[in-house]
């Protein structure tokens, strides 16, 4: 059968008339569900603001904050997946202030439900996965300090590296990696025995550290020496390490996704979130981010990385898999940590 011309042009638009109506749905579900696969929320810990802020991990917007009364900064989901647990301090750095702890928060009524102490200047902190002891850095000390969840005191303060910072767990609980900044060192605690066993060398200022899933490996960033270092976690010693991009990058927060192939840096002052190979250290892939990315965090599924950008007061989802931003969500004042809720 012929068509006139203008019969053409009537069936082509009930064609695309059609084909929209088919494809409006699932964009309708997209637009509901920005990252219908992500975790169900995102915690933000902000230091200025003194706050929390709570983002729906799916659709990306935010529900609320939550008030912790000082500066907030390493923050991490506890074991029982039911509260949050913070790291708080006064606004002047290495000065003992009476708020110096870490607030527990209820999740389902997100309020502050206890506080445990935890030295002088906490920033960052540890806890095993049977959720029996918390390690907290004492930057001004020096020290870490063994905690007791069920009592809420410090069992024991254990001399570590000079200004020690970033503290991590490995998976099985048995050992804790406390980063020393100025003494370039990582202290290795045996949890059980509540004692340093190892000490071993890294490049300047080490911040943070991660743990394969599986525990044989962890990764150490080291900001000043803009490097990251691939260590025996079963030695204590050092594998590898190589510089991160030109050498100018600044690296600090740091995760490894959960098949162990990929560690995720984020790079302070150099506004990005850097992918490296975790086998060879070499560089596959890059994202520009807010300014100043301190910490980072990774979906349960490994699918989208976050980072909270301290100078830009937001967070940037990260879809790893383009290593593109798929959406930037607004926080509170100088976000510094994030904790995935799944």
């Amino acid at each position: 059968m012929l068509l006139t011309s203008n019969a053409r042009k009537t069936w082509r638009r009930a064609g695309l008339t059609a084909a929209l109506a088919t494809v409006a749905p699932w964009c309708a579900v997209q637009a509901q569900g920005v990252a219908p696969d992500g975790p169900r929320w995102l915690i933000v810990s902000n230091e200025r603001s003194h706050d929390l802020t709570v983002i729906d991990g799916r659709t990306l917007r935010v529900e609320g904050s939550i008030p912790v009364g000082a500066r907030a900064r390493g923050v991490k989901l506890a074991p029982d997946g039911r509260t949050v647990l913070v790291a708080l301090s006064g606004d002047a750095p290495r000065m003992p202030h009476p708020s110096d702890g870490i607030a527990v928060v209820d999740l389902a009524t997100r309020t502050v439900v206890r506080r445990y102490k935890a030295g002088t200047d906490p920033e960052q902190f540890a806890i095993t996965p049977d959720g029996r002891r918390i390690i907290a850095a004492n930057e001004d000390a020096g020290t870490a300090s063994s905690i007791d969840p069920a009592t809420g005191k410090v069992r024991v303060a254990l001399v570590v590296g000079t200004e020690p910072e970033g503290v991590t767990a490995s998976p099985d609980g048995r050992w804790v990696y406390v980063t020393g900044e100025t003494s370039n060192t990582v202290s290795v605690i045996d949890v059980a025995a509540e004692r340093v066993v190892s000490t071993f060398l890294v490049d300047a200022r080490p911040r943070s550290v991660a743990f394969s899933a599986d525990g044989r490996f962890a990764y150490v960033t080291s900001e000043v020496g803009g490097s990251v270092a691939r260590v025996d976690a079963r030695a204590h010693r050092v594998l590898a390490r190589a510089r991160v991009g030109t050498g100018e990058e600044r690296p600090v927060g740091v995760v490894v996704s959960p098949d162990g192939r990929r560690v995720y840096l984020a790079t302070g002052a150099a506004h990005a979130l850097v992918a490296l190979d975790a086998a060879t250290l070499r560089e596959v892939g890059r994202v520009r981010v807010g300014r100043r990315p301190w910490g980072v965090a990774l979906s349960p599924n490994g699918r989208f990385a976050y980072t909270a950008n301290g100078l830009t007061d937001d967070v940037s989802v990260v879809d790893v898999r383009t290593m593109r931003v798929v959406r930037t969500v607004h926080a509170g004042t100088r976000p510094w940590g994030v904790a995935v809720v799944p």
